[in-house]
């Protein structure tokens, strides 16, 4: 994710901001019995999981099957670029366990075009498409590109209006859509309305995504780190302790999607997250296992 990459980030401010004061009463500020947490990585096929959290064997065909053992979730970047096929889908369901969720970006053909309206019959075919996932499919999402500003507002009402995207994250990106608050509290009343998650990104570059704001009781989270600096580590931690008051608060669903300009360091900072979330809320998934640990890895984990 280049998205609001920096290559300077010692003097930007990574706090987290406020909580939104809309988001407690989304959640609602009672306990679920059930939290499901999901954590994984927006790719599978790098070369650089081979032989550190796949066997030295692995071949590209599978590496669906590795990181299925590894991650319980999936940001679907390639339904992003090309369109799925049906055997493709219901193959990688078959080399998954059982609980392994994917989460598939909508198609570049439907989201990265002037105005989405036009592309409604694209959307419901993408939908669609999407069913052969059956109780694997996670949570999608439609990324509207840096260009698409909230002058176009009424274009994504209207294209929400017409396609039916239940349990769906949309990420906004054009500065507009975060400095303008009416807009914004205009956006959160219609997705909340419609059951439609506010995705949030961490990225060091634009700050001003980083809303904190949530629109259902899912926390739909995309983090680019760098390159396990120190303060991928900090800012972790304190995503941990904000899950940890929204889920005290009636949060019900996290999915929390790693990126980093290298890929294969994506399983450190997994491990990391995870055992954080573990210390801090309770909460235990399985990390991601390096076959051979560095003494480094040894000594931050």
């Amino acid at each position: 994710m280049k998205f609001g990459r920096t290559d300077t980030i010692n003097n930007i401010d990574f706090m987290l901001p406020p909580v939104h004061p809309g988001s407690m009463k989304v959640l609602g500020e009672q306990k679920a019995k059930q939290v499901k947490v999901y954590v994984g990585c927006p790719i599978w096929a790098d070369e650089g999981f081979v032989g550190k959290i796949y066997p030295a064997s692995a071949k590209a065909g599978n590496y669906v099957k590795y990181y299925g053992r590894q991650f319980n979730s999936i940001e679907l970047n390639i339904s992003h670029y090309r369109q799925l096929d049906p055997l493709t889908i219901q193959r990688w369901c078959e080399l998954t366990p059982s609980d392994f969720k994917f989460c598939p970006k909508v198609n570049q053909i439907i989201s990265h075009t002037p105005y989405l309206y036009h592309n409604i019959d694209f959307m419901r075919e993408f939908l669609q498409t999407q069913q052969h996932f059956k109780q694997k499919l996670g949570m999608p999402f439609l990324q509207l590109p840096p260009t698409y500003d909230s002058s176009k507002l009424n274009d994504l009402l209207n294209f929400l209006d017409n396609v039916a995207m239940s349990h769906f994250a949309i990420e906004l990106r054009h500065a507009s859509w975060f400095s303008n608050e009416a807009v914004l509290k205009q956006v959160c009343n219609y997705f909340y309305k419609n059951k439609l998650t506010l995705l949030i990104t961490d990225t060091p570059g634009r700050r001003d995504v980083l809303h904190q704001r949530l629109t259902t009781k899912t926390a739909f989270i995309r983090f680019l780190a760098n390159d396990l600096h120190s303060t991928d580590y900090a800012r972790m931690t304190e995503w941990v302790k904000r899950l940890d008051t929204w889920i005290e608060n009636g949060l019900e669903e996290i999915y929390f999607f790693i990126h980093n300009p290298n890929h294969s360091l994506m399983p450190e900072l997994a491990i990391f997250f995870i055992k954080e979330l573990a210390k801090h809320t309770g909460i235990k998934l399985d990390p991601p296992k390096i076959i051979s640990p560095t003494p480094q890895i040894q000594k931050l984990f």
